[in-house]
């Protein structure tokens, strides 16, 4: 008994695939062309999240970030999010002008690792002096950032709005 070939292809693998499938090459581009729409889409709301004082090279930047104490004292004053790192991770330095908060946790377990890291970057404004910055962390992550402010700067006027409960029927 002698074996023939019905149908004999004389190109390769994936030229054969196509003359079997023609529509398939066509359907995969149409597909990987509404993908890559629709990730770019994605990406576009992703940034629209994005804090508005939050430059894309890590550089904050704050119209007004002075407030007043209740003494009446001005000062420059920051936060930062740092709840997912504990206190020793976290790393604040002033480089000339520069406020510089940096955050990197490492854990790892058998055959994975992970890695978070935040740094933000601050232009300390004019008459502002980096050798009197300081900083402290709250219970629950919260990293504020202050330092005296110049004599002449304006802090914005916060009004305390009374918060109304209302109680359970």
């Amino acid at each position: 008994m002698s074996l023939v070939p019905v149908d004999f292809f004389d190109w390769g693998y994936w030229d054969k695939q196509r003359s079997l499938f023609p529509s398939f090459e066509r359907e995969f581009a149409r597909s990987f062309e509404e993908f890559d729409r629709e990730l770019g889409r994605m990406k576009d709301e992703m940034h629209k999240l994005a804090p508005k004082e939050l430059k894309k090279d890590n550089f904050l930047n704050i119209s007004n970030p002075y407030v007043e104490d209740a003494s009446g004292n001005k000062k420059l004053h920051l936060k930062f999010d740092c709840s997912d790192f504990k206190p020793e991770e976290i790393n604040v330095k002033t480089d000339d002008r520069n406020l510089v908060v940096h955050a990197k946790h490492e854990e790892g377990s058998k055959g994975q690792k992970v890695y978070k890291e935040f740094t933000q970057t601050y232009l300390l404004p004019e008459g502002v002096d980096p050798q009197k910055v300081q900083s402290t962390l709250t219970n629950d992550g919260v990293l504020c950032v202050e330092a005296p402010a110049p004599k002449a700067v304006e802090a914005p006027k916060e009004r305390v709005i009374p918060i109304e409960y209302m109680k359970k029927k």
